[in-house]
């Protein structure tokens, strides 16, 4: 596999139009050329967020220097409203940078919380919303008209436990979403998808019902929502499996399928991590970190599941992957081995290697530049 030299070029990078951060595969479908950016967690060799530019003429990749002095960028979020960047650093003290489309912080704000994992805006582009994992808390911020956070936020803390005592001693958020008139966060301490009535116009979050409970000891971690606003597909990181729900009544879901991403009779240590549907809603892709794959899933008319492949990644530990249909590609960003490795999506939605690898300390994260 070949290794990709890059030439630093900050000026690309804060090139483009305005997109959100974390850009659907269908937001982009018009793109050719793609700016995005990487998130790493911070280390003697990871120094920031890197500009990563694809170049669709020359199907080639380049990754820039280090915008410096922003640490453990674990995810991020854009408001297309308030053309500002809110990006979580992960750390026992959790934190919310806020920054322009130049990468000036404006400033900075707690995250209400330990260990910030996720973020996402609202459609409004008028609200962010932060998963802590390990305080087990979601907190929702109204955005001002310059970007700013206002304060102080709506905090629903989440309480319990679950069977697997070395990593379910307490809730442990992983995920948070808008979702029509709700918002959703999935909860890997406790088994459970929690759901909060939400009113855009008042910024009114309600206090948290059960949607759904996994079977105990599954630990879910991400969700993503079907377009059809009636299913959803959970992917568990302590069973290692997709759970298909299906919307019942008062914003709750029940299982109409379980189904593994694995190989049958896998009996070695994985964790699933990341989960993306495709826009037509007729593939879905999920992450097996240890088995080190990508499963990639046919998706029917009724949401139901079957396996199509199990693609290697060619690294160690995806933790996330990104999915550009327009381009064809998905990249996968490895957290251990410390690199990003191209695919091709084939009109089937199967995954072929490229043969592109680019170097990287410790990514976590790939975001769209605005």
């Amino acid at each position: 596999m070949s290794r990709i030299s890059f030439t630093p070029d900050r000026r690309m990078f804060l090139a483009g139009t305005a997109a959100t951060l974390f850009v659907p595969a269908f937001a982009l479908a018009e793109a050719v050329d793609l700016n995005l950016f990487v998130g790493t967690y911070s280390s003697d060799s990871a120094k920031g967020i890197y500009p990563l530019t694809y170049t669709a003429a020359t199907d080639s990749w380049s990754l820039g220097s280090a915008v410096p002095a922003i640490e453990n960028v674990s995810f991020g979020a854009y408001s297309p409203v308030s053309k500002h960047y809110y990006l979580l650093n992960e750390k026992d003290d959790g934190r919310i940078g806020v920054y322009d489309q130049s990468w000036t912080q404006s400033y900075e704000v707690s995250s209400q919380g330990a260990a910030p994992c996720y973020a996402s805006v609202d459609p409004t582009g008028g609200y962010l919303a932060v998963a802590n994992y390990s305080s087990g808390n979601i907190v929702v911020f109204k955005i001002g008209a310059e970007g700013g956070l206002e304060q102080p936020p709506v905090n629903r803390q989440n309480k319990g436990m679950g069977p697997n005592k070395d990593r379910q001693e307490g809730p442990h958020a992983h995920w948070v979403q808008f979702h029509g008139d709700h918002i959703y966060s999935v909860d890997l301490g406790t088994d459970r998808v929690l759901g909060y009535s939400f009113d855009a116009a008042s910024g009114q979050v309600g206090e948290a019902f059960e949607a759904y409970h996994a079977p105990g000891g599954a630990g879910p971690r991400h969700l993503t929502f079907h377009p059809d606003g009636v299913h959803a597909f959970l992917v568990t990181e302590l069973s290692s499996v997709v759970i298909v729900l299906k919307k019942t009544a008062n914003g709750r879901f029940e299982a109409i399928q379980t189904i593994s991403p694995l190989p049958a009779g896998f009996t070695g240590e994985s964790f699933c991590a990341h989960i993306t549907l495709n826009a037509a809603a007729d593939r879905l892709y999920v992450s097996n970190r240890g088995h080190n794959s990508i499963a990639v899933f046919d998706v029917a008319a009724d949401a139901h599941l079957s396996l199509r492949q199990i693609s290697p990644t060619l690294g160690n530990w995806p933790r996330f992957f990104a999915l550009y249909e327009a381009q064809k590609r998905l990249v996968v960003a490895h957290q251990k081995s410390n690199d990003l490795v191209v695919f091709a999506v084939n009109d089937d939605g199967t995954l072929t290697p490229k043969d592109q690898k680019i170097d990287v300390s410790i990514p976590v994260f790939i975001g769209a530049v605005a």
